[in-house]
């Protein structure tokens, strides 16, 4: 019998995404109702409860796609979705009443708080509506618009008009304008802003006190979640009387497909094209190649839009000497999946093309330079030319912004009328 643990991020192969694969050229002899996809491998159940891999799915750097035959395939035929539901029922059913039970019991403790379930239209959050419904048909239900979702989210969101929709008072990408920053994997705002921040104001304009937030958090979902109890409180709740009751913590990724698909529960039709998440869309920073071919694919017009942004903030901000890489790989590695030490030759080139630079050597300049005072590296472009500006452009020293401005004594307002007087002149260096 196969553990649980070995399936984490299995996910169900739907028809969209087989006629996607076909559409780009692969055409594999598989159809929906008995395929999974984990961590980049086509895999089937086969009726012993051994989990065979079939394929190997592969995402390149160019978003192109491989699909070939995995080494260990094996002929067979596969188990169903549902004949794999019906031979782990036992050990899901045990599941599903544990999680029944906890709703019933935290609901009768505090049987004098409001109940609200908190959905993204995922999964996770599907099946716990599901099971909170069971036991409060009536329960309210919160959707947090984040502005980046995609119209097959809005769509499922709309077939639902009870649903209470928070929608914030700036969209995502003019906050990323009006920030001037781009969201990585090391940097973000935008989750605690457009979900958690959005029901907080919610349930504070609505004077709701004491409340019980139901939510799909489930602990195999990462490190930080491993160690969740069925009751929380999120210290940025403050010392507002609210708790968070994770029903289906105990509950893998395969549990939650077999139940949401024997029950003919509502889908997103963006898993149906592949996606394994159905947040926000294309400029999450935790979405990766795999899901950057999707998008391609399924959204090319936001696909498009996002990374019309990505080229703008990358020659307004001058990433060259940020990240020592071209504006080609920044599209592929402005999540924070590459960041060189030194630049290569092309990175510099290119740097001297964009400012009209006739010499190499000043070009170099703008890379790795680190503040002869305080020893911060220097990375933005103003500071760099202002050094060579005062300097020389075959000056070995530098100052960052705060150092250089003592050294030559000008205040804030002197340092950026000097830099736009710079650049009204038609300076190269800025």
């Amino acid at each position: 019998m196969i553990l649980f643990k070995e399936v984490i991020n299995i996910q169900p192969i739907f028809k969209e995404q087989i006629k996607m694969w076909s559409d780009l050229g692969f055409d594999i002899p598989i159809t929906e109702g008995f395929y999974w996809l984990d961590r980049g491998i086509i895999k089937a159940f086969s009726p012993d409860g051994i989990l065979h891999k079939l394929y190997k799915y592969k995402v390149n750097d160019d978003l192109t796609i491989n699909i070939t035959k995995h080494k260990e395939y094996y002929n067979f035929c596969p188990e169903s979705w549902e004949e794999t539901y019906q031979r782990l029922e036992i050990e899901l059913s045990s599941k599903i009443n544990e999680s029944l039970d906890v709703i019933k019991s935290t609901l009768n403790l505090y049987k004098d708080y409001e109940s609200w379930v908190l959905t993204s239209t995922g999964k996770d959050s599907m099946v716990t509506l599901n099971l909170i419904q069971q036991i409060i048909p009536t329960v309210r239900v919160m959707f947090n618009n984040t502005s980046c979702d995609v119209a097959d989210t809005y769509k499922l969101v709309k077939r639902h008009s009870d649903w209470v929709i928070t929608n914030p008072e700036e969209g995502i990408y003019n906050y990323f304008t009006r920030m001037g920053y781009i969201p990585t994997r090391f940097s973000r705002g935008c989750c605690t802003i457009y979900k958690e921040e959005s029901s907080v104001k919610y349930f504070d304009a609505h004077n709701v006190n004491k409340l019980i937030q139901i939510m799909g958090v489930r602990n195999d979902e990462s490190t930080k979640r491993a160690d969740r109890e069925y009751i929380t409180h999120n210290p940025k709740w403050g010392n507002r009387d609210w708790y968070g009751l994770l029903p289906i913590r105990k509950w893998t990724e395969l549990d939650v497909w077999l139940y949401m698909l024997h029950n003919n529960l509502e889908v997103n039709n963006k898993y149906r094209k592949g996606y394994s998440r159905v947040g926000c869309a294309i400029c999450c920073p935790y979405y990766t190649k795999t899901t950057w071919v999707l998008d391609k694919y399924w959204y090319p017009s936001a696909y498009e839009r996002w990374h019309k942004i990505l080229q703008e903030d990358f020659l307004k901000n001058s990433r060259w000497q940020q990240l020592n890489c071209t504006v080609k790989e920044y599209h592929s590695c402005w999540n924070g999946g590459l960041l060189r030490t030194t630049p290569t030759n092309e990175v510099i080139k290119e740097l001297m093309d964009y400012k009209g630079l006739s010499d190499y050597h000043v070009a170099e300049q703008f890379f790795n330079r680190t503040c002869c005072k305080c020893g911060k590296n220097i990375r933005q472009n103003n500071v760099l030319a202002m050094n060579m500006k005062s300097l020389g452009r075959n000056t070995s020293t530098f100052y960052c912004k705060k150092c250089l401005k003592k050294q030559f004594g000008l205040s804030e307002k002197q340092w950026k009328q000097q830099i736009a007087g710079f650049k009204a002149q038609g300076c190269e260096l800025f």
